[in-house]
C-alpha cells in the first residue's frame, strides 16, 4: 500500500507544466540569446515562427512589429524560415524582412534547424518566467499574446507568495528569483520519490549547484509557513 501511495504522489505532478530546456540562438549580426537569458529578466517569450513565404505572416508582419514595441514587458523573437522549401534562408531575406515590417524590436533569427518550426506557419510558442515552462502553443497570435501579457505580470504577486517565485536551471545550477521573505524549505524529489537535495533558500541564498545530479526529470516541492508549490526541473 506505501508503494501505491507513492506512485499516485508521484503521479500527480506530471499535470504540471514541465520546465524546458535551455536553448541559444544567433542572428546574422553574431549576437546570441537563450532562452533562460530572456527568462531569467522577468519578461515571458513568444518565439514567433515565420515563413518569407508565407502569405499570412507576411500580412501579420507589421502588427508582430507594432505589439512587440508596445509591450517591452515580452520579449518577441523571430524564427524566421521558409515554409514551402527546403532551402535554407539567407541574411539579406532576413534584414529586408525587419527592415520592412518594422521589426527593430524583435529579436529576429534564421531558424536554420528548424527548432522552433511544426508542420507550418506561423507558429507562436510561449514561455514563462515563472518557471521556464511552455504555456502555449498555436497559430493563435491572440492567444499567444494573452498567455505572455499574464505571466509577465503574474511576477508582481505579493512579495511573499511561493506562486510569484521564479527559476530556472542553467550550467549546473538552480537559481532563484522573486524569492520570499523568511525561510523556503526546497526539497527535490527524482520521479521514484527518492528525496536528492533539501535545501534553504532564502534572499541572501538564491543559488545552489546541483551539477552532480543525473540529467532527467525531478520534482521541486517548495514550501514556508503559509503554503507550498511544486514544480518540475528538467536537468538537460
Amino acid at each position: 500500500m506505501k508503494h501505491l501511495y507513492l506512485f499516485i504522489f508521484i503521479c500527480s505532478f506530471f499535470t504540471l507544466p514541465a520546465q524546458v530546456a535551455d536553448y541559444s540562438v544567433t542572428d546574422c549580426s553574431g549576437n546570441s540569446q537563450s532562452i533562460y537569458q530572456v527568462l531569467g529578466t522577468g519578461k515571458a517569450l513568444i518565439v514567433a515562427s515565420k515563413g518569407f513565404d508565407c502569405s499570412i505572416c507576411v500580412s501579420r508582419a507589421g502588427g508582430w512589429g507594432t505589439w512587440a514595441g508596445s509591450n517591452p514587458n515580452v520579449q518577441v523573437w523571430g524564427a524566421m524560415t521558409l515554409t514551402y522549401s527546403s532551402s535554407t534562408p539567407t541574411c539579406s531575406q532576413l534584414n529586408n524582412w525587419v527592415n520592412n515590417h518594422s521589426w527593430s524590436s524583435i529579436y529576429t533569427f534564421i531558424d536554420s534547424n528548424e527548432f522552433f518550426f511544426s508542420a507550418g506557419t506561423p507558429r507562436y510558442i510561449v514561455y514563462s518566467p515563472v518557471d521556464s515552462n511552455i504555456i502555449y502553443t498555436g497559430g493563435s497570435e491572440s492567444q499567444a499574446r494573452s498567455a505572455a501579457l499574464n505571466a509577465s505580470n503574474s511576477i508582481s504577486l505579493p512579495e511573499n507568495s511561493l506562486e510569484s517565485l521564479q527559476f530556472y536551471y542553467a550550467n549546473g545550477s538552480l537559481h532563484f528569483r522573486k524569492v520570499p521573505s523568511g525561510n523556503t524549505l526546497v526539497e527535490i524529489y527524482n520521479l521514484t520519490g527518492k528525496k536528492e537535495r533539501v535545501l534553504t533558500l532564502r534572499k541572501d541564498r538564491k543559488d545552489f549547484s546541483i551539477s552532480d545530479l543525473p540529467k532527467g526529470i525531478y520534482l521541486m516541492r517548495l514550501s514556508n509557513q503559509s503554503a507550498a508549490v511544486t514544480r518540475k526541473i528538467v536537468i538537460s
